[in-house]
């Protein structure tokens, strides 16, 4: 799979239709949100499951759906979109071919894919990757599902925060050239910037909601206090509550990088076990594909 995987990321490199591109590009992150999935398992949301809706939202505004005025708009959220995909999916596509030739998530396949210069570049990137082995090593080890719960929820939550850090750099030029919602998710300035999700569009001006997946809570349990010391770093660092409130989640200055994490942030914790993002929406995903376009 891993190189079916390759063999579309060399596609969507040399493409130049954005459209058609960025529905491969939403292909490719279902492929690796797939790759992950297996590995951490599927009850925690891994940042490609997240990033597979976020590109489909970002095709809205590549095809100048919905846009007031375009102003460059599209033509930017359309360069963003490519380079996520050109910066973050060789990485893991490099950790998963040395997890696909061991059998599995060894220490040593993580090891030699860590060796790779690339992530000389990208430290956060090797940093989730470490994350995510560590919850896959907490779900190997674990008796019964329930054993490891909140430290794997946790692990796999840094995971994807640290990929959302290092996302939301290499895409603030383009935030800053046309006020899209970082390439992944976009529109023109903060007050039409959404984010699709099962429950409909979010207004990122607006504090994170409770997901009517959870029926009223804010948060998964194992997720409504936070303990990894990392997690309540980071919540001090884009101010949001190591607890169940997400009063200041909302994000009034989209171009503000602690801003916009902060919503991320929270987004990510809210919505990490909401298993509806599995249905991938058709009309993110090239239409040869469409028919099979669940995780």
């Amino acid at each position: 799979m891993i190189e079916r995987t390759q063999a579309l990321l060399e596609e969507i490199l040399i493409s130049g239709d954005p459209v058609a591109r960025n529905r491969m590009i939403t292909l490719c992150y279902r492929d690796l949100a797939e790759g992950l999935a297996e590995i951490v398992g599927r009850r925690d949301l891994n940042w490609f499951v997240f990033g597979v809706w976020a590109s489909g939202t970002a095709g809205a505004a590549i095809r100048g759906e919905g846009l007031p005025l375009d102003l460059g708009t599209s033509r930017n959220v359309a360069a963003g979109n490519l380079a996520i995909i050109r910066d973050v999916a060789p990485a893991f596509i490099r950790w998963l071919r040395e997890v696909e030739h061991a059998g599995g998530p060894t220490i040593d396949a993580r090891d030699r894919a860590l060796e790779d210069p690339l992530f000389e570049a990208a430290p956060k990137l090797g940093a989730a990757i470490r994350c995510y082995h560590a919850a896959a090593e907490l779900r190997a080890a674990a008796a019964d599902d329930n054993a490891s719960d909140k430290d794997i929820a946790e692990l796999v939550l840094l995971g994807n925060l640290l990929l959302g850090e290092h996302e939301q750099t290499v895409v603030d030029r383009f935030i800053d050239a046309a006020m899209p919602l970082g390439c992944l998710f976009g529109l023109i300035t903060t007050r039409f910037v959404r984010i699709d999700t099962p429950d409909g569009p979010l207004d990122v001006c607006e504090d994170v909601a409770p997901p009517a997946y959870l029926a009223g809570e804010l948060f998964p349990a194992v997720l409504s206090d936070l303990v990894n010391p990392d997690l309540c770093a980071a919540c001090v660092r884009f101010g949001q509550s190591t607890g169940a409130d997400a009063a200041a989640s909302n994000a009034l200055k989209w171009e503000d990088y602690d801003d916009r994490m902060g919503y991320i942030m929270t987004f990510f914790r809210a919505y990490q076990r909401d298993e509806r993002f599995y249905e991938v929406p058709a009309a993110y995903l090239p239409v040869e594909v469409e028919g099979a376009h669940g995780l």
